[in-house]
Formats: structure tokens, C-alpha cells, sequence
């Protein structure tokens, strides 16, 4: 059993005030609320609102019940679909059991503006009466302070609806277990089972959409009505009111304001409409005289037309002048009906055409007049206007109607109606009659353009700058994309450029622009006040500057006067009459004009006026008419030419090359195309330097003739296909692991860029250290996991495949190098600090230690870690038994320890291992030590026993003074060494009484003669060495005995690297001819790479290749091979003599160098080894100039696949110095073109015999010095 008791329902209405949100309470009794449904079945409480409100809270009162258990609070706009607001549960579990939502829990809390939360905080048993539940549907909310449009949707309602599901029981239902019948239950509890509910209070706004600060009640709608604000209307403020849509409507916050913006009709109309496509475009003016919004003007009077009423109708117009703010703008056209095309004239400036001022009727041929009532220059007749005999445009007849027709300067035929050669474009207001041919001075054949001019138009990019281009101030921006106004205050500007500015055009206006020439440079400007002015007229002065190509022109200041905001439109038409030399009075002539224009490289607008600081200074709309191929709504370019240009040149005037194509040093004017050297690999080159631009097909270079890193192949073959892509080693890029490659003419492909990891000729393997299987797709070299305790130098320290660890550094072990080795220890994967255990091999039992502590293992009386020291009182460590005591005589030693000799520590006098006998001078051993000898005149020698005096060993004589026979070194104290001489090597028995240098046989050496003497070897035969010198290495050879020495056991002697035998005489397998200059002895095999093996060639000898007597003259060259020339080269007897001053005529690129004629060119292999001779004069102002340091020689050649080309360089000849030169054709001193001279390469010998083998050509440099007069 469910009921409900209702009590009162509240409603709190909120409105904005000018401070922020506040409150006014009104107790609303039922009867207010139109409908309150309670519906038993559904348990369903709908509260109806007279209209749809924001609604900020509801507050729900229990009365003398538990408040619900389960419940939903829903809303609606239609009373047909519900949308949660808030889920109620008795348990946080149910939120997940029924309504599949997490809970939240503690006190309701929002992380969204329209989240919908379930909560059990108010479905708790206590109270059981009176509870209340609270639902704020905005505080706590992220954009409670300004709602978003969610949090302002989610708060919408009309309908509110409270759907209840469960009842608090308190737990009641227990009791069932205890008692079977229910009567039993305790009635005070089930007393409480329903639903009572006194009091629900909703607190809200109305919806205004912020753009009202109250909503009083109508009391006769019996509806909150909203009090609109920001020019908007409607109940709800939902619209802007008429006259007021220059932009959308748009809601408000409550800290944002969205006004309804009034359209700019000039006066001339109440209404208008908002149109998204008008202000996508900028079509509409608004009232800040911006093109911002969209705001389209309806019903406009005093003939008035447009978006924002600022034209006229037709067969109306608006005089120049003439404001569209002005009550009666528009006046009536005057179109004379016979000579006028229609009664529609031109309506306003910004329609005016080519000098058609606003008024002007359109007339048809034969007429004119601003009303087309009269006959046109060349016609007579009016109204019939028919042609006269001669050419209005081309006759200098005062009337053309009237007697012979005098022709224009420019033009001829009878009747003066046609340009003469050379000339084009027949205009009325030309006084010459016709235009001059430009062509760019390589054609004199063109005629007008068929074209119509298109429109260029762009305000970004635009700088305020000085005249030197120094100093760029970016101007301020409108608001439109594209900005169609840029502007500047006259303070910033001043403080900037403070000498005066200019505005300078950006990209579009600028470059090749012979199709605006007879244009129209248009542009607007205007001013207005930071700060109230009054409102005078302000003088202006307009001038326009064109550079380029060296030339600067400009206009003459043409001045205008301007009210604040009143907008100005500048036409200037590009002719040449209209400008002069910048600075000077000197005119410009078409072809000047025409100059600059081919290569625009600044448009400048100098406007200076006498504003104040606080005024804003715009410029806008700034048009440039250019002629396009294709059909505009404007007028035909017949003032821009059309040339007939030669071969290989291309443009309107013949101003650009054809593809391919270079203009040379850039020249225009009657500059010279010529084809581009790139192999045709590139579309255009450099125009000075000759360089191709945006080498394609894979290739690079000056000349596109270098295949680019990644490809190679040869690229002067002229194909598309000529570089090839590496393969290293598939062609694939997870498998291409080089970025560049070479073709080499015996491996083929070769990868020259190997990463680390990979080896191969293309990179196919995995290096040392590294292992897998790069050639197959996706496979690639990974480093052996060896804890990095391999040695990748080396070789198969790492199965290659498989990478498994095979041979570990020096102390470490283990499948992967993870352990110390046998004889080492330490930690070989942390520390890496695997160490050998240096156990000393006399004094341990073995090599190995303890793997950790490196602890040896001792022998008997030995001790520390290696086992390197005897125990105390000990010695012996090298004995390989341990150490034995030392044993010391207690009466002659200092201690029991001992020496590691076992040597004891002696007392004064004694001597002996185990200080045991009196030492040398001293007798009579005892406890305590020895006693002097009384010697000093026999070095103090005694009898150890007696103290007798004796003579020292080996001495004679008496005073023993004397050494014995065979003895030398004689001592006082010591006596005399044996001198031992050798009985196979000396002569005799006796040596050097002072030096002990026994006397040798010429075949032996050394002190005692016991050595074999150089060039002899097995002591004590001592044979003679025999080394063959060229075979042998200098530095084991004596220079002057011509003998060399070899080793004494084997007779061995020391050969160079390419020699081998005994005697070091013979070359080595793919080597050949034994030279003693050269220092590797013998040479390496060259035969195209086909065998190894080869032999000197016999029975040849050398002659000389040299000029033919009729080869008289040799040609010049540049270094790049592309020009040459025999202007200004002779034949003066011997010598051939090329004058510098004719050659540069020719040839523009130094150095240049001979080139020698073809006899010294294709096959030279057998002149490898011989001299090119050659003899060099020149006279120069200067010693020294730029090309001092180029190549004296160049060679190119070699196969077709792998030609190169190598230089040589020699000390410079001085002036007026006849200079001869021998170069060695062998690889030595030759270096690679194009390397660096600091680290350049030398050529190796396999090329310089592949460049031997086809020889393209030999260059001698002639160019030396500085402002060369002469070479020879």
C-alpha cells in the first residue's frame, strides 16, 4: 500500500541583476502551477509550468514518512520525452544493479555540466519524518558562474517529473522470518509504509539567453515575459529586432554580452536580414565601415540599391564625391537613346571602368559623350555617326573627315588604320599612334593581346618600410580572412621610420608583370582619430615607385583631400608617359618601363600627409590588373604584346628561355637562350653560373651528371633509367641498409655506406659482433648478446646466424660471455671486471683462483693472494716448492729473515748466503762479526783466517799491479776479469787490456767474437747473407757496404711488401716487375680484374707521343669542358701563344686550360710509367691570382661505367719564366677531382690504369696570375 500527501509546491523564480544573480521568493500556492498529476499506479508526481524555465534547483519535503528509497527526477520540454536529471538509490550497489550508473558517493558532486549522477546520500532511513532531499542542478557544476550552452540545455524544462520505484520498509520485511502470520507484524513499523511528500520547492530563471536583466510576470498571460536588452527581441530575447542583423543572433552569458549588431544602410532603409554567405565573402559593410558580418539591406529607397543600400538602381548613379550617407544620392542617367548601348551608366566610382566616370553611359562604336550624343573622333554624322576616310586613332587630322589622311609617327596604310612594323597597339590618346615592339630586343614582330585583364589582389604580407628596404614595420589587420585592410597609427610609424615610410607590396604584385603593362593600380585609403578631432579636410600627396632590373621609376605626386573616414580610390594606368626616373625629371621610355616591369622586385606607394599623431592611417583594396589567357568581366589587355620570338625563347615578350633553356649572365634585353648542359635530367638551369635546377631522375650535380646517394649508374647517357636504385641488399627499404652505392667494374655493386653491423660488398652479411639474415625481406643484423664481452675485431667471435657467442674476450667464458674464464675472476656482467688471477707459477699449485676473491692456492710457507711472498724467516718463492727457512747465522746475521735469494741480512764484515764467512778485507769470524784487514796498499786483501796480506786474483807482480796473461780491467780491490775471447772468432786469446773487446775475424763481431758480422748469418759458420737489394727493405741494408742483414738461424733476409724467397728475389703471386724504387718491390697485377697473374713485358721500349706539325694551334677550354674557342690563339714558332684579352671573348669561366689533341687521348696503358713533358710562359699583371691553386693538369677517362677523372699539382710558373715540367705517369702525387685539398685522396693504382686504359682527354691549365695578358 502506497499513497501520497501533497501539501504546497514552491516555486523560486531567479533573475540577473546588474551585480550578479539574485533572488526573489514568491510562495506560489497550487493553484498557479497549471497541473500537478499524481498518478497511484505509476507512483508518478508530473509538476507542469506555465512555460519552459531554467531551473536551478529542486527540493523535495517528506512529511511523516521515510523519504523514497529508489526514485528518478526527470525532466521534459513536451511532456512526451523524459530525460534524467538525477537517480536516487537506497544502496550504492543498486545505482549499479538498476540503473547501470557508478555512484557517487558522500554528498552529490558534478564533473560535467550535464551529468546526470546517482546518489543513496538522501535515500537513508533517518529521519524517518521530515527528511528533506536537495538537488542542485547548476552550483557545483564547471560552468555554474557563466553556464555553457550544455549546462543551459540540461537546465531546461516544463515538465518535472518525480518517478518513484521504492519504498524505506525499514526493514521490516525481517520480520516475516519470525513470524508466519503478518498480522504479528508490529503495526507502529508498517504504519510507515507509503510515500508522503508536503513540500517541493523549484527554484529557476527564465529563459532570456541573457540578454535581459528581469522577467516580471504578464498577469494576464499569466507568463513571465523577458525585458529585452543588446537590440534583441521576442519573448525570450530568442531574435534580433528588425534593422539589427548585421550578425546572428547569438545567446548571452552572465559574463558575455552578445549584442544584435544594427545593419549599415546608409539611412536608406529600416530593415535587413542576416546572410551567412554575404559575410563569409565580406560583402557587407557594417557600421564601424568594416567589412564585418553579413547584415543584406531590405526595401531601399531615394533609388538606392546594394547589400548596404550604397549603389543605385539602374538608369541612376551616384556623382564622384557624393557620400552614400548623402539623403539623395542617386541621380538620374542621361543616356542619349540613338547613341548609347542602353539607358543603364556607369553607377558609382566602383563601378567605373577605364575612365568612365560615375554618370558615364556606355556608348556604341562611333559615339561619345558622357551621354553618347555625339559623334566619336573618326565618325560624323550624328545620329547616323558614320566612319570618316581617315583613322580617328591613327590620323593627326584635325578632323579625319577632311582632306589626305595624315598618318601617326607610328602608323600607316591610306586611311592611317594600321600599326607600322615593329609596332602594335593603334590607341587615339597615344600621340604616336602605336606602341613600340618590346620583345625584349630579340624580336621586333608582336601584336596586341587577345587576353583580358584579371585581378590581383592581396593585403597580407604588406610592410611599411624606407626606401633602402632596411626597416619593416608589419601594419595592423581587419578582422576578415583575407584581411581586406591594413593599418598604421601615425605615431608608431613615425617612431619607426621617423624619415618618412612607404608601404612596399608583398609576393603577389611582384616578379614577371609584362601582362599589367597598360593596367590599372588601384587602391583606397582613409584616416580617422583615436581621439575627437574636428573634422577638416587633410591633403594628401600619392606616389607610386616601380624597381626592378636595376631601374627605380616613379609617378609624380598627385595630390587629394580627404574628410575622416571618407574613403579615396587611386587609379594609376602603367604607361610610361605617367613616370619618370626616380629622383630626376627624366621620362621613361616604354622600353624602361617595360624592363622593370619583367621582373618586379618592389612596388612602393609613398602617401605623406600632415596628420597628427593620434590619427589611424588605412590602405586597403589595393588591385593590380594583369592580363590572363581567359575570359574576365574586364576590359581586353590590347596595350600588353604578344611577340613572335625566335627559337628558344618563350613569353608575351619573349622575356624567358624555353625549358631547358638558360638566359645567359641573365641578361633581358637582347639577352641570348641557349640549351642547358644537364643530360637531360633537369628543366632549367642557372642563367649565370649554367647550373641545372631540380635535378631530376635521381641524379645531382652542377650538371645533373652525379647520381644522388641511394642510386648509381652512369647519368651523362641522357635516360631517364641512367640511376638505378641501390640495392644493399634488396631493393626494398627494410632491406636497404646503405644509403649509397657505386658500381664498380669488377664486384659490380658495391655498397660504400655500411652501418654498423653489416659487411659485404652490398651489405649482405652481418659484421663481426652481430648476426642475421639481412638478405632475406625483413630480416637485418642485431649485436650478439655477449654481455659486451666479445671482441668484434675478432673473426667468428659470433655464429653469424645464429648469434650464438663462440669466442668471448680475454677472461670471460660462457654461452654468453657471462662468466669469468679459468684463470680469472671477478664479475664479468655488472662490473665487467673479469681480471686474471696472475698466480704466481712458482709458489701455487695452479693458474686458477677462487672465482670471486681471485684467492690462489699456496704452496708450503707461502702467502698472499697470487702467492707471491714467503712466510716470515722464509725465502725460495720461485723455486717451485714453496719456501724453505732461511736458516741465517745467528752469529753473523742482523735477523733470522732473509732476501728472496735466501741472501741473510749481515753484520759489518761478513758476508756469505747465510752470513757465515768473513767478507772481503776482513778476517777472523766470530760472534759479533769480522776484523779489518790491515791491507790498504793491496786493496785490502787478506787471509779470512790469518789476516796475512795477499794479492787480488789474477793480478802479477809485487806490488800486484799487473793483470795475468788473458785477463783485463785491473782492480786494487777485485783484480782482473777472464777475457774469455772465442776460439773459432778471434784471432787471439788475449783482448783489450782496458776494454775486454776481443780482436775478430772479418766475419764475425761482437765483444768476445761470438756473433756473425752484417751480411753473414749462422754463427759460428757465418755464411754471407746474400739479400737481393731492390727485393730487400732499406732499413736493414748498409748503404755504403751495399750488405743487408738476414736473420742468423734461417738466413732469412727482410723483404719488401710485395717480395718474397730466401734473398728476398723474387715477386710475390699477383705481382710483378721487382724495382728497387719501388718501395713495395713489385706491383700489383692490373688485368681488368679478369686474372691475378702477370709478368713483365719484354723486349719494349718507350717513345714519344707528341704534336703533329701541322697541329698548330691547340684549343682553349673551360674547366668544365663545356666552351672552347681558338679566337685569339697563334702560331709563333715553336710555341703556341693564346692572347687572354680575344679568349674572354669566348670563354667566360676561368681557369682555362689547353686541351691536347687526339693522339694523346684512348688507349695508353703503355704509358704508365713514362713522363708527360710539357713547358709553360705566361705574363700577367699579378703572380698570383684565383686560379693559382687550380689543377696544372687534368685526365679523364676509364670505362663508360666507372670514368674519373684525377688531377695533378705543381708549383706555379713565375711571370715571364719559361717553366718545364716532367710528371711521372705512375699513381703517386695524382689526386681525385673535387676532393678536398686538405684531405684529398690519392689515386689509387687500379685507377689511374682504368683512366689509362681510355683516355677522354688531357687539360694543361694556361690561365695563371691575376689580369692575364698572355700564356704560351
Amino acid at each position: 500500500m502506497s499513497w501520497l500527501f501533497l501539501a504546497m509546491l514552491r516555486l523560486t523564480r531567479w533573475s540577473q541583476g546588474r551585480r550578479g544573480i539574485w533572488e526573489a521568493w514568491a510562495t506560489v500556492i497550487c493553484q498557479q502551477v497549471q497541473k500537478i498529476l499524481w498518478n497511484s499506479k505509476l507512483h508518478v508526481v508530473v509538476v507542469t509550468l506555465p512555460q519552459v524555465f531554467q531551473i536551478a534547483y529542486v527540493i523535495v519535503k517528506a512529511a511523516n514518512s521515510p523519504r523514497p528509497g529508489n526514485w528518478i527526477l526527470e525532466r521534459s520540454l513536451d511532456n512526451v520525452e523524459y530525460k534524467p536529471w538525477q537517480y536516487h538509490a537506497v544502496t550504492d550497489t543498486e545505482c549499479l544493479t538498476l540503473y547501470n550508473i557508478y555512484p557517487r558517493t558522500g554528498p552529490p558532486s558534478y564533473a560535467k555540466d550535464d551529468e546526470v549522477i546517482c546518489t543513496s546520500f538522501y535515500s537513508k532511513i533517518h529521519p524517518l519524518e521530515n527528511g528533506e532531499i536537495h538537488i542542485s542542478l547548476i552550483n557545483g557544476r564547471p560552468s555554474a558562474d557563466d553556464p555553457s550552452p550544455e549546462l543551459l540545455e540540461f537546465t531546461s524544462a516544463r515538465y518535472i517529473r518525480l518517478r518513484f520505484q521504492r519504498i524505506r520498509t525499514l526493514n521490516a520485511d525481517l520480520m516475516m522470518f519470525a513470524h508466519k502470520d503478518p498480522r504479528e507484524i508490529d503495526p507502529i513499523v508498517t504504519r510507515r509504509y507509503y510515500y508522503s511528500v508536503k513540500d517541493i520547492s523549484v527554484g529557476g530563471m527564465c529563459i532570456c539567453y541573457g540578454h535581459a536583466r528581469a522577467c516580471p510576470l504578464d498577469l494576464v498571460t499569466n507568463k513571465s515575459r523577458c525585458e529585452c536588452e543588446h537590440n534583441t527581441c521576442g519573448d525570450s530575447c530568442d531574435q534580433c529586432c528588425p534593422g539589427f542583423h548585421q550578425k546572428p543572433w547569438r545567446a548571452g552569458t552572465f559574463l558575455t554580452k552578445t549584442e544584435c549588431e544594427a545593419c549599415n544602410c546608409h539611412g536608406k532603409a529600416e530593415e535587413c536580414y542576416y546572410d551567412e554567405n554575404v559575410a563569409r565573402r565580406n560583402l557587407s559593410l557594417n557600421i564601424h565601415g568594416k567589412y564585418i558580418g553579413g547584415g543584406v539591406c531590405i526595401n531601399c529607397t531615394q533609388n538606392t540599391a546594394g547589400i548596404n543600400c550604397e549603389t543605385c538602381i539602374d538608369g541612376f548613379f551616384r556623382p564622384k564625391g557624393v557620400s552614400p550617407n548623402y539623403p539623395r544620392p542617386c541621380q538620374p542617367c542621361h543616356c542619349d537613346p540613338i547613341g548609347s548601348l542602353n539607358e543603364v551608366c556607369v553607377k558609382d566610382e566602383k563601378h567605373a571602368r577605364r575612365g568612365l566616370a560615375p554618370g558615364s553611359c556606355h556608348c556604341k562604336p562611333g559615339f561619345r559623350g558622357v551621354s553618347c550624343d555625339r559623334c566619336a573622333r573618326g565618325y560624323t554624322g550624328y545620329p547616323d555617326c558614320k566612319p570618316c576616310n581617315c583613322s580617328g586613332a591613327g590620323s593627326t587630322n584635325e578632323d579625319p573627315c577632311f582632306g589626305p589622311c595624315n598618318c601617326k609617327e607610328n602608323v600607316e596604310g591610306g586611311d592611317c588604320s594600321r600599326c607600322k612594323a615593329g609596332f602594335f597597339n593603334l590607341q587615339e590618346d597615344n600621340h604616336k599612334g602605336c606602341d613600340e615592339c618590346f620583345c625584349s630586343g630579340v624580336s621586333d614582330r608582336c601584336q596586341s593581346s587577345y587576353w583580358t585583364y584579371g585581378h590581383i589582389q592581396d593585403m597580407r604580407g604588406w610592410y611599411l618600410t624606407d626606401l633602402s628596404g632596411r626597416v619593416q614595420v608589419a601594419p595592423g589587420q581587419d578582422d576578415l580572412d583575407p584581411p581586406q585592410q591594413i593599418s598604421i597609427s601615425v605615431e608608431e610609424a613615425h617612431r619607426a621610420l621617423p624619415q618618412g615610410y612607404y608601404w612596399r607590396a608583398p609576393a603577389p604584385y611582384l616578379g614577371n608583370k609584362l601582362t599589367a603593362a597598360g593596367g590599372q593600380l588601384t587602391f583606397t585609403i582613409s584616416y580617422n582619430f583615436e581621439e575627437e578631432e574636428e573634422d577638416t579636410e587633410r591633403v594628401f600627396q600619392i606616389m607610386v615607385i616601380l624597381e626592378g632590373n636595376d631601374l627605380r621609376i616613379s609617378t609624380a605626386q598627385d595630390e587629394v583631400y580627404l574628410q575622416p573616414y571618407e574613403e579615396h580610390i587611386h587609379v594609376l594606368s602603367l604607361k610610361e608617359e605617367l613616370f619618370t626616373i626616380h629622383g630626376t625629371n627624366f621620362p621613361v621610355s616604354r622600353r624602361e618601363l617595360m624592363t622593370v616591369l619583367a621582373n618586379l622586385k618592389r612596388v612602393l606607394m609613398q602617401i605623406t600627409h600632415s596628420l597628427g599623431m593620434n590619427a589611424i592611417f588605412r590602405l586597403g583594396s589595393v588591385g593590380l590588373e594583369s592580363a590572363v589567357p581567359y575570359p574576365t568581366d574586364r576590359s581586353i589587355a590590347a596595350a600588353v604584346e604578344v611577340c613572335q620570338c625566335p627559337p628558344g625563347y618563350t613569353g608575351s615578350s619573349c622575356e624567358s628561355c624555353w625549358p631547358r633553356h638558360r638566359r645567359i649572365n641573365g641578361t633581358l634585353l637582347g639577352g641570348i637562350c641557349e640549351p642547358c648542359h644537364c643530360f637531360g635530367h633537369a628543366e632549367s638551369c642557372d642563367d649565370i653560373t649554367g647550373e641545372c635546377l631540380n635535378c631530376k631522375n635521381h641524379t645531382g650535380g652542377p650538371y645533373c651528371n652525379k647520381c644522388l646517394p641511394g642510386f648509381y649508374g652512369d647519368p651523362t647517357k641522357g635516360t631517364s633509367e641512367d640511376c638505378q636504385p641501390c640495392a644493399c641488399p634488396l631493393n626494398i627499404p627494410s632491406n636497404n641498409f646503405s644509403p649509397t652505392c657505386r658500381l664498380d667494374r669488377s664486384l659490380g655493386l658495391v655498397c660504400d655506406a655500411c652501418p654498423v653491423g653489416y659487411t659485404g660488398p652490398r651489405c649482405e652479411r652481418c659484421a663481426e659482433g652481430y648476426f642475421g639474415q639481412p638478405s632475406l625481406p625483413g630480416g637485418s643484423c642485431q649485436p650478439c648478446q655477449c654481455n659486451d664481452n666479445l671482441d668484434f675485431s675478432v673473426p667468428g667471435s659470433c655464429d653469424s646466424l645464429s648469434g650464438s657467442c663462440l669466442i668471448c674476450k680475454p677472461g670471460t667464458t660462457g654461452r654468453f660471455c657471462e662468466l669469468c674464464a679459468d684463470g680469472y675472476f671477478g664479475d664479468a656482467v655488472d662490473a665487467k671486471n673479469c681480471q686474471p688471477c696472475r698466480c704466481n707459477v712458482n709458489s701455487s699449485f695452479s693458474e686458477s683462483c677462487h672465482a670471486r676473491t681471485g684467492q690462489c692456492e699456496c704452496k708450503p710457507n707461502v702467502q698472499g693472494r697470487r702467492c707471491d711472498e714467503c712466510k716470515p724467516e722464509t725465502f725460495g718463492l720461485q723455486s717451485g716448492r714453496g719456501c724453505v727457512p732461511c736458516n741465517c747465522n745467528s752469529f753473523g746475521s742482523k735477523s733470522f729473515d732473509c732476501e728472496e735469494s735466501g741472501q741473510c741480512w749481515c753484520q759489518p764484515g761478513v758476508s756469505g748466503k747465510k752470513c757465515d764467512r768473513c767478507a772481503h778485507g776482513y778476517f777472523n769470524f766470530q760472534e759479533g762479526g769480522c776484523t779489518a784487514c790491515d791491507c790498504s796498499h793491496l786493496g785490502n786483501n787478506c787471509d779470512p783466517k790469518t789476516g796475512q796480506c795477499i794479492c787480488p786474483p789474477n793480478t802479477i807482480g809485487e806490488k800486484c799491479s799487473k793483470c795475468a796473461p788473458n785477463t783485463w780491467g785491473h782492480s786494487i780491490t777485485t783484480g782482473c776479469k777472464a777475457c774469455n775471447c772465442s776460439t773459432v772468432g778471434s784471432l787471439d786469446f788475449q783482448c783489450n787490456i782496458n776494454t775486454g773487446q776481443c780482436s775478430c775475424h772479418p766475419k764475425f763481431s761482437g765483444t768476445k767474437c761470438t756473433e756473425c758480422n752484417r751480411g753473414h748469418w749462422n754463427y759460428p759458420h757465418c755464411s754471407p747473407c746474400e739479400c737481393f737489394l731492390p727485393g730487400t727493405e732499406d732499413r736493414t741494408c748498409d748503404s755504403e757496404t751495399k750488405k743487408c742483414s738476414c736473420i742468423d738461424q734461417t738466413g732469412q733476409c727482410t723483404c719488401k711488401a710485395n717480395v718474397e724467397g730466401v734473398h728476398c728475389d723474387r715477386c710475390r703471386p699477383g705481382t710483378f716487375g721487382l724495382d728497387a724504387k719501388n718501395p713495395l718491390g713489385c706491383s700489383n697485377c692490373y688485368c681488368f680484374g679478369a686474372t691475378t697473374q702477370c709478368s713483365e713485358a719484354k723486349g719494349l721500349i718507350r717513345t714519344w707521343v707528341t704534336l703533329k706539325p701541322e697541329q698548330t694551334i691547340l684549343p682553349l677550354v673551360d674547366e668544365a669542358l663545356q666552351h672552347t674557342t681558338t679566337k685569339g690563339i697563334v702560331f709563333q714558332h715553336p710555341e703556341i701563344v693564346a692572347h687572354m684579352d680575344l679568349v674572354r671573348q669566348e670563354l667566360r669561366l676561368e681557369p682555362f686550360y689547353w686541351k691536347l689533341p687526339e693522339q694523346f687521348e684512348g688507349k695508353k696503358l703503355m704509358a704508365y710509367g713514362g713522363k708527360l713533358k710539357y713547358a709553360i710562359y705566361f705574363e700577367a699583371r699579378e703572380e698570383t691570382g684565383f686560379s693559382t691553386y687550380n689543377p696544372q693538369v687534368i685526365i679523364r677517362g676509364g670505362t663508360p661505367t666507372h670514368a674519373r677523372i684525377i688531377v695533378r699539382h705543381m708549383a706555379a710558373p713565375l711571370i715571364g719564366q719559361l717553366t718545364r715540367h716532367e710528371i711521372e705517369m705512375i699513381e703517386k702525387e695524382w689526386k681525385y677531382y673535387g676532393d678536398n685539398p686538405r684531405i684529398s685522396r690519392s689515386v689509387t693504382r687500379e685507377d689511374f690504369l682504368d683512366i689509362l686504359y681510355d683516355i677522354h682527354y688531357i687539360l694543361i691549365k694556361a690561365t695563371y696570375g691575376n689580369i692575364m695578358r698572355q700564356s704560351r
